[in-house]
This record gives structure tokens, sequence and C-alpha cells, in this order.
């Protein structure tokens, strides 16, 4: 622990970040110092108590500092600066406040684990899988990694996985997964395609209610439609596999198939006038028009 002026040398080591990968790493730190995992509120008495120890040696206290209020914070701060020097102290605070956290880099071990997102998270499940021994399509972990939910609800839901027997396929993963798979792009481009104008503004009122922003929905528009054109210009010429697509565009090989799939079924009129109608739409929705409105017009747009 970084010292200074009055600070003793005890050990405090604090885990911040995602809550999930947080609490599994400061498990992880009791277990090689030898404590029981036995979260303790934040209680300056008991904290002192238990990590002093007594006579059968040094002590450790592992604190939970999850819904700690800012007086029982300062209380406690007092007994972590004052601490006997063969204490140790592990803090359990993946929220902690802009103070706290700069607090605790200055006078405790840091260590932090972000929330992995996007391919970092679908990274994250292949490795879980490894480490669980699970042996599933690569379309598993990109469909596990892709649900909207904690690390700590994927991670209930792949040791229900891991109790399948015999061969595991996405669709049964589907079947046994009790998490709702998120909404996205391809359900947009696929109702409004369709011409399920309703289910397309449906599918778009979840994305803006679960907090996705307008402009951040449109680029992912145009970003499948952008992908989809260089696949058919692509098929025009040559024959193009799955594999292939996913190595042209540098995508995962699930998502290429769903992007190849859409691609063979557009034609040159019907994909010019979607990259204009979503240049329109780009336009209308970053010169200060309604983006959600310029939305729901390039769905209207994208059905014809």
């Amino acid at each position: 622990m970084p010292t200074s002026g009055r600070y003793t040398e005890a050990v405090i080591v604090s885990f911040t970040g995602d809550p999930f990968l947080a609490r599994r790493a400061a498990r992880a730190e009791a277990e090689l110092r030898g404590l029981e995992w036995r979260l303790l509120p934040p209680d300056p008495m008991r904290v002192r108590q238990a990590a002093s120890g007594g006579l059968f040696g040094p002590g450790g206290a592992i604190v939970d500092l999850r819904d700690v209020g800012e007086a029982e914070w300062k209380a406690l701060r007092s007994v972590l600066e004052e601490l006997p020097a063969d204490a140790v102290v592990i803090l359990l605070d993946p929220r902690p406040t802009s103070a706290r956290s700069r607090w605790l880099g200055k006078h405790t071990e840091k260590r932090d684990h972000p929330t992995p997102r996007y391919r970092e998270k679908q990274r994250w499940v292949v490795n879980e899988m490894k480490r669980m021994e699970i042996k599933a399509p690569a379309a598993v972990a990109h469909f596990l990694g892709g649900l909207e939910a904690d690390l700590e609800a994927i991670h209930a839901e792949l040791e229900k996985v891991a109790l399948l027997e015999g061969p595991l396929t996405l669709d049964r993963v589907r079947e046994l997964v009790a998490l709702d798979a998120p909404l996205s792009s391809f359900d947009l481009v696929d109702a409004a395609a369709a011409g399920r104008f309703e289910r397309a503004l449906g599918v778009l009122k979840n994305l803006i209610d679960r907090g996705e922003e307008p402009l951040r929905i449109l680029g992912a528009l145009s970003k499948h439609y952008t992908r989809a054109a260089v696949l058919w210009a692509e098929l025009q010429n040559r024959n193009l596999s799955d594999k292939d697509a996913a190595a042209l565009l540098k995508i995962h090989p699930f998502a290429a198939k769903k992007l190849m799939t859409f691609a063979r079924r557009l034609n040159e009129d019907s994909l010019l006038r979607a990259l204009d109608a979503l240049a329109a739409a780009e336009l209308k929705a970053k010169t200060g028009r309604d983006p959600v409105l310029a939305l729901e017009r390039l769905l209207l747009a994208l059905r014809a």
C-alpha cells in the first residue's frame, strides 16, 4: 500500500469495477491470503477488531463497501488510517464515489476490473467457457456475449449450460437461457424490410426505452447497410462464403452469416434507395432535427 507520513504498513487491497469481477477477484485474494470469505459491514469497531488479529496471529478483514454511506465511510477511513502494521484488509467497492476512488488509489493497492463491453464481453464469455470446459460452437459465445445482462447473470446461465449433456448447439442454449437477447439493428432492418412497420417501430421504442441514443441507433443501421452493400457488390463478382464475409468485414462469423443472408435478398434498386434514405436521415438528425422522427421516417422508407 502506498504510504505517506502517518500511514502504517498495513496491507489494504481494494477491488473496484464490475461487481461480479471485483467480487470474484476479492474472493481469490482472500483465499490466497488464507482469509475466510466473510464480508463485514463497514462498521469501524468490527473492522478494527477483525483486522488487528489476536493471540493466534495476524488478522484480516474483508469489508463490503457496496452500499456504504458517506458518514459510514468517513468513520471507517479513520480506522483504516490507523491499522497495525500486520493487519490485512480487503475492500470490496465496485462503484466508489470519485473522492473515495482517489483515496483508494492513493492509500491502497487498488485493483480495478472494468466491465467488458462489446467484443471484450464476448471474449470474456469465451474465456469463461474454456475455464468451465464448455465446448460449443462459436455462435453460442456470440449469443451469450450479446445478452443485455450483467456478468453475474450470464455466468449463472453458463453454469446451467455446463450441466447439459450431449452436443451443444445454439438452439439448445437459446431454449435453456432465461435471459432475453437484445434487440438490434438486425431486428430493425428485418422488420422494416419485411414491411412490418409497426414491428419496426416497436423495436425502435424498445431500444430507446433501454437507453440507446437515437444517433447511435442510426449509426448502427448505417453500418449495417454499408457492410451489406460491400457484401452485395462482392456477390456480383464472385461466390462468397460466410467465412469469406467475416474475413472481409473483420467481424464475427455469426454476424457475417446474418449479413450474408440479408445481402443476398437485396437488389441494386433497393440498396440504393436504402443508402439514400440513410443519408437523408443522418443529415436531418445531425442538423438539429428530431432524431427519433428521422429514424421513424427512415424505417418507413426502408420498407418500400
